[in-house]
């Protein structure tokens, strides 16, 4: 005679806020319960439910180094008809996880005098194989029937993804990761490539057509939460061939999600979500949440640091004061935040700043020994200076901004609209 236990697992932490999913979780919880007379037991938070959940035919792992992402599943192409230990059914889940499955049934061949347990262990061992899958895992119920050595474990798992979707997610990573090299750029450079890109192409926001909480709604539609934003960050980063994971925490507002990165061996916070200013500012990317130590961190963030790498370095704490960088020629141009938003450089092999010029500048840019900037210290007009901070004049008498260059142009946007001048 088989006993069958239901277990329900509701995540709602950082996965789907309560005041969003919480009214149609319980419904379908209600539903559930009304259906079956059997023992319902509700697991604690994100634990002791075992839940596999099986979708993803993209557990995309990405090559280090080779701007190539690679999609295959978890484990063999096909399963066991069943599994015997909690390893085996450790793969089980995770198989199921990393190609996205929303319903399956594996059956467990063994003794199940602590079946509640193994399911448990099995589960976690299955999450923290891949964070990118963990961070999509959503609701998840649970029931099996069981006997002395034999149960059947049934599993309906939620995601904050799909498998299309992640196709979708896929190919615009490798789109994106095309654009640079990166055996040619340092640590440094491809976390500064993250950023840059995730802050300059995304604004926060709930609106979404995909989950808000998924690297898909920010890579194919530039909105999104701070999962999202991590998640995204995740996956290219480790595209990058950058050592990476995601964390969770909590901030003033409540639940919280970001990176750790290690650069040059040492570990680092990214929170791409807090440098991206919110109202929206194109083009605009903040690096006051860049390569950050625990101790500064903790300032307003909480995590559980066990569950972490430490994070000590600080080599990296003039970044908070950095805005509008621009690197050229192994420095980083950049307006100081902390001196009036005067141009200030940065020489990245050794950390030390100096003062470029008095003038205060945004959106620089460069090419040779020439940087271009909007002059704020003179009505923003366009204005050039000599890497070394001789020979500064104004170009264009005009309030300026969004400059940039391209094939010998300097291109900059006016009350008037686009502009573009030569500078070859």
């Amino acid at each position: 005679m088989l006993k069958k236990i239901t277990f329900i697992v509701i995540l709602l932490v950082l996965i789907k806020p309560a005041y969003d999913y919480g009214p149609k979780i319980w419904g379908e919880v209600n539903n559930f319960l009304n259906n079956h007379s059997n023992e319902i037991t509700d697991a604690t938070n994100e634990i002791i439910t075992v839940v596999s959940d099986g979708v993803n035919n993209i557990a995309s792992n990405i090559s280090n180094g080779t701007n190539k992402v690679i999609t295959t599943a978890a484990t063999d192409s096909t399963l066991p008809n069943e599994v015997q230990s909690v390893e085996e059914l450790a793969d089980a889940f995770y198989y199921y996880f990393s190609n996205w499955v929303t319903e399956f049934e594996i059956h467990y061949k063994g003794s199940t005098s602590d079946i509640e347990s193994i399911i448990e262990r099995a589960v976690n061992d299955a999450k923290i194989r891949n964070q990118y899958i963990e961070g999509h895992l959503s609701d998840r119920k649970i029931e099996y029937e069981y006997g002395v050595m034999d149960a059947k474990i049934k599993v309906y798992q939620q995601y904050l993804t799909n498998p299309e979707q992640e196709l979708i997610v896929d190919a615009e990573v490798l789109e994106i990761l095309s654009s640079v090299n990166p055996q040619n750029m340092t640590d440094f450079q491809k976390v500064k490539f993250v950023n840059d890109y995730i802050v300059k192409n995304t604004s926060y926001s709930e609106d979404t057509e995909a989950s808000p909480h998924s690297a898909c709604a920010v890579v194919s539609e530039g909105k999104g939460v701070c999962q999202g934003y991590a998640l995204l960050a995740l996956k290219l980063l480790q595209g990058l061939g950058v050592e990476a994971k995601y964390v969770v925490g909590e901030v003033y507002t409540g639940g919280h999600a970001w990176n750790l990165v290690k650069v040059d061996g040492e570990w680092y916070h990214l929170d791409t979500t807090w440098n991206d200013p919110v109202p929206d500012r194109e083009n605009t990317v903040s690096y006051k949440y860049f390569l950050m130590n625990d101790t500064q961190m903790r300032l307003d963030h909480t995590w559980i640091q066990s569950n972490y790498p430490e994070a000590k370095s600080t080599k990296y704490t003039f970044m908070k004061q950095v805005d509008h960088a621009y690197e050229l020629n192994g420095y980083m141009y950049y307006s100081n935040i902390e001196d009036n938003h005067l141009l200030y450089r940065v020489n990245l092999d050794t950390g030390i700043s100096e003062k470029v010029t008095d003038s205060r500048a945004q959106y620089i840019v460069g090419y040779e020994d020439w940087l271009y900037f909007s002059n704020y210290s003179k009505g923003a007009y366009l204005s050039k200076i000599r890497t070394n901070g001789t020979d500064e004049s104004t170009l264009y008498q005009t309030e300026v901004k969004n400059l940039f260059i391209e094939d010998g142009y300097l291109f900059f946007t006016t009350p008037d609209g686009l502009k573009k001048m030569s500078i070859q």
